[in-house]
């Protein structure tokens, strides 16, 4: 850590711009607007800064170009997602410059192509030297501060924010408080009964306050609401939080067979977890079991997105307190599915025999659900059941903005003196994954500018 990472700034009661949540959108737009000559404070709920970017595994890539990006959200907003690309491009050389160390990686065949950077040494090094160089300029950081509402919008200006202690003005605000996906409320509304079995994967500050705030205050919401980022984890009585979700994700799904507690295959597994992850809320109790056998378990590394040295996701479920079946045929998976969980026998044999099939035929498409890729006969013993659930990271659901960054009243109009960066920006994702950090990256120093100018003009 920095060691002037936690130094405060002289605290004022007004702004140019004030930005809430200090995660990689917030740090990144706060940062901008103080290289724009804006006076900015940044607000942010939890202890330390950094958000669920701090917490990842580091990886900071998005979609080559906007082709490749429609390919993985159809009808999605071009304007929207060439702002994403383009900026993301620049930006990278934008965070060189303040210090953060980049590595460049080379893309694995995956869905579209894409352009990978990993932060060196980790992310949240990453996002201390962005704080770092925020208040070494003149920044403000007030951490334990969240927020509870904007001050103005409903057909007036955006004048500044409530807080947990005390109302501040500003000129402009910049909403990044990361998502809804810690709110159970919001979830149970949005994602339906089930929601209630979903593992938060990002940090618990995550509970919507902008999203809320920008509604209150008279903003558009825009979907799909009831879709989110997130990958299986394992159920309870695993033991999963920041420390450990990246040993425990089972990321070789789209080779093995997902079925839900009725013993049937419920979506395509080759879409990849953070696809299948919204069907799997919608099953009964959001719960799916992973079946696979010794010759994926032996081939996780080359069937990894992100391989780790530690890849084994088997023992690291276990030491994790996680359950996993471990049979030496596929009729004793089958009993001990129904012995321990519950699965019906007939309905699992009958899912297994035309999975057979189909990798006999090498055809995905006679599924009764398609798959369309990975199909690995599952022959080597000994087999594997592992209890997961969807892991949720963040919303995809939030404020409607504009490719400035602005966010969009009823009528589809700027509130003004109101931004948004990251997870807050509704709109962007439609279906699939693109990339998290660079939504905050990206849209960051597009609202970071956008605040400014607006704060410094008026």
């Amino acid at each position: 850590m920095h060691p002037d990472i936690h130094r405060r700034n002289r605290m004022s009661d007004h702004y140019d711009v004030i930005v809430a949540g200090a995660g990689i959108g917030g740090l990144c737009a706060a940062l901008r607007a103080r290289e724009k000559g804006a006076s900015v404070a940044i607000i942010e709920k939890a202890e330390t800064i950094g958000g669920s970017a701090a917490a990842s595994g580091g990886t900071i890539w998005c979609a080559k170009n906007i082709d490749e990006w429609l390919k993985v959200q159809p009808n999605g907003d071009t304007a929207l997602g060439t702002a994403l690309i383009d900026r993301f491009d620049t930006g990278i050389e934008w965070l060189r410059k303040q210090g953060v160390s980049l590595q460049a990686r080379e893309d694995k065949p995956y869905k579209f192509q894409r352009t990978i950077y990993q932060f060196t040494p980790d992310a949240r090094t990453a996002m201390e030297i962005l704080g770092y160089q925020f208040q070494h300029r003149g920044g403000t950081i007030l951490t334990h501060t969240g927020l509870t509402g904007l001050i103005g919008g409903n057909g007036k200006p955006i004048t500044g924010v409530r807080t947990t202690h005390t109302e501040i003005t500003a000129r402009s605000v910049i909403l990044s408080t990361g998502g809804y996906q810690a709110n159970p409320k919001l979830r149970a509304q949005y994602f339906g009964a089930e929601s209630d079995h979903m593992i938060v994967r990002g940090v618990p500050q995550n509970t919507g306050g902008g999203f809320q705030s920008a509604l209150e205050a008279g903003a558009q919401s825009t979907g799909p609401l009831n879709r989110f980022y997130g990958h299986l984890l394992p159920a309870p009585p695993a033991r999963v939080g920041l420390h450990n979700f990246l040993k425990v994700k089972p990321d070789f799904s789209e080779y093995a067979i997902l079925i839900n507690l009725k013993g049937q295959r419920f979506d395509d597994e080759y879409l990849g977890d953070e696809v299948t992850c919204h069907t799997l809320v919608q099953q009964p109790q959001a719960t799916a079991i992973l079946i696979f056998d010794q010759h994926i378990r032996d081939n996780q590394n080359a069937l990894s997105q992100w391989p780790t040295p530690d890849n084994d996701r088997v023992k690291n479920i276990r030491e994790a307190g996680g359950e996993v079946i471990e049979t030496s045929s596929l009729p004793e998976l089958t009993r001990a599915l129904t012995n321990r969980w519950h699965i019906p026998a007939h309905t699992f044999e009958k899912t297994m025999a035309e999975y057979a099939t189909a990798c006999a035929t090498g055809n995905g498409q006679t599924l009764s659900i398609p798959k369309t890729g990975g199909l690995i006969p599952l022959n080597t013993p000994p087999y594997y059941a592992i209890r997961t659930r969807p892991g949720i990271t963040f919303t995809y659901g939030g404020a409607k903005v504009n490719a400035q960054a602005q966010v969009l009243n009823k009528n589809d109009h700027p509130i003004p003196g109101l931004y948004a960066a990251g997870a807050d920006c509704g709109g962007i994702y439609t279906r699939g994954y693109t990339g998290g950090l660079c939504m905050g990256l990206a849209y960051g120093l597009i609202a970071g500018e956008g605040a400014a100018k607006y704060a410094t003009l008026k």
